[in-house]
């Protein structure tokens, strides 16, 4: 017997025995479909978690519309199957390469309200669209499906509660010096982190957002009071560097590279980020803002440091046809090495 075949019969024992005896997990069938896909669509935990046992990938996909388990999972219904996979690192969101669907839309689609409210429960966005610029309500009002409608309704209003729930990002955002001082002052919480709510705001802090929106005053006054420069921000996990650094704003990073309080952190100059491998440098270069890659050279940010594609800062600038800045980073490279960059 085959694994397909035992996964498709429910024989846990044989499917045991398989894989105890080497057969491997991820080995797909004629539709491109790995074993673990198969027990996931057809919502049988037990095999599910055996698979997972003998290292079953998570993040494979199909080749045919590029779905995952968690996809047919989502399909099955099955919510005890989506929340293994999701244990094991699945990824909530992911969209089909065919529909660009996510596990969620296919829920919806296949009326499994259980497995909607579990991937509604385990943080699974609302506001993202498919191929058709559709989101998963509108594919449950398009089936009529009112209950299911109205969880993901009942999630839209939670998270904008969410959000109101935290002032400080609000006055960062509408740039309110005198509010962040107030708010401050009251002792509301410095380092909380906006919703995942599948907004431009996702999972940033305020000193993230007064970085990336260019308000050094505030950005100041964030740091005196102890707020963490260390912190990610956003999907692309970018430190306040970053941030600023991408948008050119200067005077932020001066504010941030600058000495703070005794025994505050301190930003990590040389953080790459995880996308890309561009530390805050990189990102400044990138846009060809020179200003800002002085400021962050002046602070001691490295030169040498390479991105996920090789490039140094400096290899980056005559990339992008940036002169004067390549020429710049050059001559800072020699004045603090005395000779050309040692990683060149």
């Amino acid at each position: 017997m085959t694994l397909q075949a035992a996964i498709r019969a429910g024989d846990a024992v044989a499917v045991g025995e398989l894989l105890s005896t080497g057969t491997n997990p991820g080995h797909r069938d004629h539709d491109g479909r790995t074993p673990l896909m198969i027990a996931a669509g057809l919502g049988r935990l037990r095999l599910v978690a055996l698979l997972l046992e003998a290292g079953a990938d998570v993040f494979t996909v199909e080749p045919n519309m590029g779905a995952t388990a968690l996809h047919k999972a989502a399909q099955s219904g099955d919510a005890d199957v989506i929340g293994l996979l999701l244990d094991h690192g699945a990824l909530v969101d992911q969209q089909s390469a065919r529909l660009g669907h996510t596990p969620l839309m296919d829920a919806v689609q296949h009326k499994n309200e259980a497995a909607v409210h579990l991937l509604l429960a385990r943080g699974a966005r609302t506001t993202i669209r498919n191929h058709w610029q559709e989101t998963a309500l509108d594919l449950a009002l398009q089936d009529g499906a009112d209950s299911i409608a109205g969880l993901l309704r009942a999630r839209d209003d939670a998270d904008a509660s969410r959000v109101r729930a935290l002032p400080l990002p609000a006055a960062v955002k509408a740039g309110d010096l005198p509010e962040v001082e107030r708010l401050i002052a009251a002792g509301v919480p410095l380092d909380e982190r906006m919703p995942e709510i599948g907004g431009h705001d996702d999972d940033y802090t305020a000193l993230g957002l007064a970085a990336r929106d260019g308000h050094a005053g505030i950005a100041r006054v964030l740091r005196d009071a102890g707020a963490d420069p260390r912190r990610l921000n956003g999907l692309m996990r970018a430190t306040p560097g970053h941030e600023a650094a991408f948008a050119g704003h200067a005077e932020v990073l001066r504010v941030l590279t600058a000495s703070g309080r005794t025994g505050a952190p301190a930003l990590d100059l040389d953080a790459q980020g995880a996308y890309n491998g561009f530390t805050a440098l990189h990102d400044a270069v990138w846009h060809g803002h020179g200003e800002a890659a002085r400021a962050l050279v002046e602070a001691g940010a490295s030169l040498v440091l390479r991105s996920h594609t090789g490039h140094t800062p400096r290899q980056l600038a005559l990339h992008y046809g940036y002169d004067d800045l390549a020429t710049f980073l050059a001559d800072a490279e020699r004045h603090r090495y005395g000779r050309d960059s040692p990683h060149e």
